[in-house]
């Protein structure tokens, strides 16, 4: 049994990674201790080194240690006699999994200069980010590099070993720690990388491309790999932007230990057209569960395809081709991005958070945060006004609004009385912050911006 947070003399304070050292000193990282330990039970340490690794470097064998978890969690039967490849599943099918990282570029900008604004960056939609098409372009160089590596290994190396059978499925596994904000990357790396499908975020859409100019200069990156008779041998790219610190946070609070942070996940839900997004804060009562937040990008021309099956029992979002269209299927709403913050900044920042989320859901601000669910607000003001009473909540101190439309020719005092005895039927108000009267169009728009 690997012992995580056993001291090894041999490794000077100096060298110890910085993640490492967060967890290993928090005072109230118990929780996360705790889960990550458990993460590593049964796990066989076949070369000898994951410990100083873990210890020194930290992002891959985090990965591989994650890794590890989701499928013993999901069921899976591991051969651990061969140093290579990562994973060599046999139960419910035989496959192989090698992990990698992508990490930040020598020169790039280092995770250590992160500060609040970027923490805040995590929740901002792609719509507005003004760096967006930067990250995303990062994003995709530094996976196609790792992704390259490691095929190349397997076509140089592992296909060699006697005990790979080539006629199996064979999948990469990749974390993506490619820049600083790689927790707002979601999916759009991979949606271009392997199917060359570009994320428009103005027009919030896809856009078939076959390349992408390397960041900083005019070279080509191509995309669209799986398009290319030369990756058929890779079945299938199982991938996160989300394996951080903050997973195992949220880990550690939807198991009920005592924590110093909160979490907040932005989740998609693909069947619900009018609010798309959904905002969750993690609990027990409301956990994020272990393969929350993993991606499986199928090969529609794998000559080893692998069952779509074999993840039917864990959270990990499918994408795969039938009849000509992109497929998703997942048992719950894919994490779009996490926000990790302390619970003392917590109140102050939840108004950001709530306005972000309906950035997300492009609804205006009197229909986001309406008390209760509405449709889009349509008013022909010509006969009628609408009455919004907006309000401070006890429990979050969140702006939240009811609203209601009226004859035209109404007067504005019994509006307001009317206003009044409407607020009173609800409980958890703190107190009114403003009461509009809103006649026309141009009135409602404003108060919208």
């Amino acid at each position: 049994m690997m012992d995580l947070f056993e001291i090894d003399n041999n490794i000077p304070e100096n060298q110890l990674h910085t993640k490492y050292k967060l967890i290993k000193d928090d005072p109230m990282g118990s929780g996360e201790r705790i889960i990550l330990q458990h993460w590593v039970d049964g796990m066989v340490d076949r070369d000898n080194k994951m410990l100083y690794e873990f210890k020194t470097t930290f992002h891959s064998c985090f990965w591989e240690f994650y890794l590890y978890a989701c499928f013993m969690e999901t069921g899976f039967v591991l051969n651990q006699t061969y140093n290579r490849p990562d994973f060599i599943i046999e139960t419910p099918t035989q496959f192989y999994v090698e992990a990698v990282v992508a990490n930040i570029k020598d020169k790039g900008r280092l995770e250590s200069d992160r500060n609040m604004f970027d923490l805040m960056d995590m929740f901002i939609p792609p719509k507005n980010q003004i760096d967006f098409y930067d990250v995303l372009n990062e994003a995709i160089v530094r996976d196609s590099n790792a992704i390259t590596s490691k095929y190349k290994k397997y076509q140089k190396e592992y296909s060699k070993c006697e005990w790979v059978d080539t006629d199996k499925p064979y999948v990469i596994a990749i974390a993506s720690y490619s820049q600083v904000n790689y927790g707002r990357e979601y999916i759009y790396p991979m949606m271009a990388l392997l199917y060359g499908m570009y994320y428009n975020s103005k027009a919030e859409k896809y856009e078939r491309r076959d390349y992408i100019y390397k960041p900083g200069t005019n070279a080509q990156i191509p995309i669209g790999l799986f398009n290319f008779e030369e990756y058929s041998n890779i079945s299938a790219i199982l991938y996160s932007s989300s394996t951080t610190l903050g997973k195992l946070t949220s880990l550690a609070i939807s198991a009920g230990y005592p924590s110093n942070n909160s979490v907040y996940n932005i989740r998609r839900d693909y069947e619900d057209f009018r609010i798309p997004y959904k905002l969750q804060k993690v609990s027990e009562k409301f956990p994020e569960l272990l393969s929350d937040g993993l991606f499986l990008f199928h090969n529609p021309y794998a000559k080893n395809k692998l069952d779509i099956e074999c993840f039917e029992n864990s959270n990990v979002a499918q994408f795969f081709w039938k009849e000509g269209k992109l497929i998703h299927t997942s048992n719950t709403y894919p994490i779009v991005s996490r926000l990790n913050i302390p619970k003392i900044l917590e109140i102050p920042y939840r108004v950001l958070i709530d306005e972000y989320l309906r950035q997300y859901n492009g609804y205006s601000p009197m229909e986001a945060y309406s008390l209760e669910q509405t449709e889009k607000i349509k008013v022909d003001f010509r006969i009628s006004c609408l009455i919004c009473i907006w309000f401070v909540m006890k429990d979050s101190g969140a702006l939240r609004n009811i609203h209601y439309i009226r004859p035209v020719n109404t007067e504005e005092k019994l509006l307001l009385q009317e206003a009044y005895k409407e607020t009173g039927k609800y409980e958890g108000i703190d107190h009114i912050e403003r009461i509009d009267i809103i006649r026309t169009q141009d009135e409602f728009e404003a108060i919208n911006q």
